[in-house]
């Protein structure tokens, strides 16, 4: 299996610098236009709804990494939220995906989603 990395990729190229439109999520959560692109692209809308189910419990952190990772090249994954300075916050593990790439990094500012590029 390769080791596929969504952020090593030159498809999120386009989205540097920010974002021009700004969605709602159903759960409460703002995000961009590169987030959008990811979840219908890759068909990971399960990645935002657990992104805005639990960014609001964790109290007192406005900037959060989310670091999605496949586990031993399995159909398993963890999720692992931290606080940019490689703090552990929480992690879930995900018993099942289809997700394609082994692994992800979105961060959530003050409750917008966004890829790094956007920041």
């Amino acid at each position: 299996m390769e080791n596929f990395k969504l952020n090593n990729t030159h498809e999120f190229k386009g989205f540097i610098g920010g974002s021009e439109n700004f969605y709602k999520h159903t759960f409460g959560s703002i995000y961009t236009d590169g987030i959008k692109y990811l979840a219908d692209t890759y068909e990971c809308y399960w990645f935002l709804d657990t992104i805005s189910i639990y960014s609001n419990r964790i109290k007192g952190e406005e900037f959060q990494v989310w670091n999605l990772k496949r586990v031993n090249e399995t159909s398993q994954f963890r999720i692992t939220v931290t606080d940019g300075n490689k703090n552990v916050l929480k992690t879930l593990d995900i018993s099942f995906s289809d997700f394609k790439a082994n692994q992800l990094d979105v961060w959530c500012v003050n409750g917008t989603i966004m890829l790094p590029a956007e920041y």
